[in-house]
């Protein structure tokens, strides 16, 4: 089986869920880039943040990116704020299926509040309390999702194991 699944979206749209769950059924590796990141710089993407800034953190999640390029038989789960990587993203798209996971902001504030993991280990992209930097976040980064995915699915209304179907089934071609 050849080919590379890769899933965009926002925190908090179950990419990392539905992402481990696709590459069980597809029989392919699962890559996470935020954990890449981390195993890298050996540190969490807090204290990368802290250490390196934001701009630290983009960086390598740009290498990363790039050496995804060439990966086949593997479903991607990227960072919300992977999309801004332009460049890498012209080399991805030419060997991988892109599905964009969305959910209704009050779904995804729902659950970031949920997650202890979330909270912890994700400082703030604008120093903004979590509603108001999200609204501005998705404002700016929904132009770049809706640009790169093929696909588009709703992890607000199907669970995730309808998730998983969806993208299974429209992934066909590259699972045969």
């Amino acid at each position: 089986m050849n080919g590379l699944i890769i899933l965009i979206g926002f925190r908090g749209t179950g990419k990392t869920t539905v992402g481990e769950l696709l590459a069980q059924r597809c029989g392919w590796t699962f890559v996470d880039t935020d954990q890449q990141i981390c195993q890298r710089k050996g540190a969490s993407v807090k204290m990368i943040v802290e250490k390196e800034g934001w701009e630290g953190f983009r960086r390598c999640e740009e290498e990363v990116l790039q050496e995804l390029a060439g990966v086949t038989g593997s479903v991607v789960a990227t960072g919300g704020g992977a999309v801004v990587h332009r460049q890498a993203w012209q080399e991805l798209k030419k060997n991988a299926m892109i599905f964009w996971l969305t959910a209704d902001t009050a779904i995804l504030m729902q659950r970031i509040y949920k997650d202890d993991a979330t909270k912890d280990n994700r400082p703030s992209l604008t120093g903004k309390g979590v509603a108001e930097e999200m609204a501005q976040i998705l404002k700016e980064r929904e132009p770049l999702y809706r640009e790169l995915a093929q696909f588009t699915v709703d992890t607000g209304r199907l669970k995730v194991v309808e998730a998983v179907d969806y993208i299974y089934e429209r992934a066909g071609k590259i699972l045969e």
